[in-house]
């Protein structure tokens, strides 16, 4: 099967918090199974800005199905804009310290700010429905480990409001997501977790008859 794939750092290898080599990311597990796989992914993107990669494929009509994980990045609850955040970083050796001052819980639930509201959300997904004439499918944001929540307070309740959204589409759930299958940082896949991903992927692709 010939698959085109839009994804944040998730469809990525990783070396840090911890290490996950190429070779075990979903994207690669799928090709040694035989399937064609173009990946296009940007780490921290938004799905506005994977959403603008779609413009090099929309004239093809090669591939079979379309997978996009994309959420985390848009629905973490954040203390400023990412233009904000930029004219931060562009403050001569102050920037990052500035940035880490702010970057506190209590500003964080006073400015209620995410990068994509879930307004501007569905209709992302929407555009990515309606670009390809082939299946498309998204990935569910993975489940908030409580720890999550404690590093990041809100994250819980926000990643509940934009599945909500992606679970209007076809979509592939990740509900029963192992803990296990995380990085320390909680969001970040290990090799079990890509490995998730891609028994997810094998199932809808058999049920769905793609």
């Amino acid at each position: 099967m010939k698959i085109l794939v839009f994804s944040d750092s998730l469809a990525l290898p990783r070396t840090q918090p911890e290490s996950c080599p190429h070779e075990l990311t979903w994207p690669q597990k799928l090709r040694t199974l035989g399937h064609e796989v173009c990946l296009c992914a940007i780490g921290g993107a938004t799905i506005d800005e994977l959403f603008k990669q779609t413009f090099y494929f929309q004239q093809s009509n090669e591939f079979e199905l379309v997978l996009i994980q994309s959420g985390i990045v848009d629905c973490a609850p954040r203390f400023a804009r990412k233009i904000e955040l930029k004219i931060l970083r562009s403050i001569p050796w102050l920037g990052p310290q500035i940035i880490k001052r702010l970057n506190t819980p209590k500003l964080r639930k006073f400015r209620n700010l995410s990068y994509t509201p879930t307004k501007r959300f569905e209709k992302m997904l929407d555009n990515f429905e309606s670009c390809f004439e082939v299946p498309v499918f998204f990935i569910e944001i993975l489940p908030a480990h409580p720890d999550y929540e404690k590093n990041l307070p809100g994250i819980t309740q926000r990643i509940a409001a934009y599945n909500l959204l992606i679970q209007k589409k076809s979509h592939l759930t990740m509900e029963k997501f192992p803990s296990e299958g995380l990085m320390s940082d909680y969001h970040h896949l290990n090799a079990l977790g890509h490995q998730y991903i891609v028994d997810s992927i094998i199932n809808i692709a058999t049920h769905e008859s793609l």
